[in-house]
């Protein structure tokens, strides 16, 4: 349809740059305000054209948002109205757009767009209030052409329909978001599990009960939980721990504020289909993992990976009575070959996954039951030690003077709690 409304368009811009080509030899008086309405759209009015896009979404402006889009392409229409009642429904503290001088290579354009439309490239700058500390930067793209002389968006996306690389989607780019506000709490479902969402907050909201009800400084429990369903969504995650979404229950992850760059604007937590599908109790157990992964915040950066998921499994488990909690098969079958070595950070979320779970929960489990909860929260601090963290290779003398044994002791007294209680 687009390729349609433009080609014509396109053939008078070419009969007009040859006319004028023509007339070159013999006089210098052409209108500077062709340019303004034919070839390229600049980088200046694409800006522009941003701006009232941002200024609209701001002010919840339907008729102006849209005026800034190719009205005769319905399927752009249908994506983008969809956008604008996401960002509607979300506490919106920055949204802006700043169009850079790179241009995403032809590669990514589709045939009917044509030669003169510009697709450059742009920074959004993204800030949920409330839970964001910074804005969250991402580089994207739009591509822009003419409509009647007029500057217009014509895609958001790729001429493949896809996302452009490197672009880190957010939610409500890619499906239609629902969101629910219970407590301190930002939840976005779609529309697979909004129905679950009522049961969903009454889960999120006990366990930041319980473990909030655990820790020795305060929280005010507030998170950002995603719980989608949907493919698009699903596949969008990136440096998902094993590689593979499938094999997971839940994740939380950090959202920087700039790609590769250590600054973190906020926390989310989701919560994955397999689990919902599971219940009970484990979707509270996990639930509370990962609750715990967000209160702690930046307080365990730098320790070992076992120590980080072994505190997030002990407190994910606290809440159920001691004759009812589970624990990975595999535990009981690795407990008796008596490895006496703690789960290695590097290969933590490989093939031994189960197992590097089961031994670091049992691990904080003996160090809570033998010493108090209180030792737990002294070796996090000790093994974060002041944001410089220790390594694996480095944890043996922190062990020592924290809990009194090394590494390897403590895995041995793990493994023989595992077949204490479970073999």
């Amino acid at each position: 349809m687009r390729s349609s409304q433009r080609q014509p368009l396109a053939a008078l811009v070419v009969v007009v740059a040859l006319c004028l080509g023509m007339l070159t030899g013999c006089r210098d008086d052409s209108d500077p305000s062709d340019s303004a309405t034919t070839g390229a759209v600049s980088a200046d009015e694409a800006q522009q054209l941003l701006d009232t896009r941002s200024a609209a979404l701001r002010d919840g402006d339907l008729k102006a948002f849209l005026a800034t889009l190719d009205p005769t392409d319905n399927a752009l229409l249908k994506r983008q109205r969809r956008y604008f009642a996401n960002l509607q429904a979300l506490p919106i503290e920055t949204l802006d757009y700043t169009v850079l001088k790179s241009q995403w290579p032809h590669a990514l354009r589709a045939g009917d767009w044509g030669a003169h439309v510009s697709v450059p490239q742009v920074r959004v700058a993204t800030q949920l209030a409330g839970f964001d500390s910074v804005p969250v930067k991402r580089i994207t793209g739009f591509a822009f052409a003419r409509l009647d002389g007029r500057p217009v968006i014509i895609s958001e996306i790729t001429g493949k329909g896809k996302q452009f690389p490197g672009s880190s989607p957010a939610p409500w780019d890619l499906v239609r978001i629902h969101v629910r506000t219970d407590g301190a709490t930002l939840q976005l479902y779609d529309d697979d599990t909004w129905p679950q969402s009522a049961e969903l907050s009454r889960v999120i909201g006990n366990g930041i009960d319980d473990v909030e009800s655990a820790l020795p400084f305060h929280w005010d429990g507030r998170v950002v939980v995603y719980v989608f369903g949907r493919k698009a969504v699903l596949n969008s995650f990136e440096g998902v721990p094993g590689g593979n979404i499938n094999h997971l229950g839940a994740m939380t992850f950090p959202m920087y504020a700039v790609l590769g760059q250590p600054e973190v604007a906020g926390i989310r937590f989701t919560l994955l289909p397999s689990s919902v599908r599971a219940g009970q109790p484990f979707l509270d157990r996990i639930t509370r993992h990962e609750l715990t992964h967000v209160a702690v915040g930046d307080r365990d950066d730098g320790a070992p990976i076992w120590f980080a998921e072994g505190l997030a499994e002990y407190l994910g488990a606290r809440s159920i009575e001691k004759d009812k909690r589970r624990i990975a098969t595999v535990a009981v079958e690795r407990a008796r070959r008596d490895d006496e070595q703690l789960p290695s950070s590097q290969t933590f979320n490989g093939p031994d996954q189960a197992w590097n779970y089961a031994l670091s929960w049992m691990a904080c489990d003996y160090i809570a039951a033998t010493q108090g909860e209180a030792r737990l929260w002294e070796l996090m601090d000790a093994l974060h030690n002041g944001g410089e963290g220790v390594t694996d290779e480095e944890q043996d003398p922190v062990l020592q003077r924290v809990l009194g044994f090394d590494s390897a002791q403590l895995a041995r007294r793990a493994e023989r709690r595992i077949l204490r209680i479970y073999g």
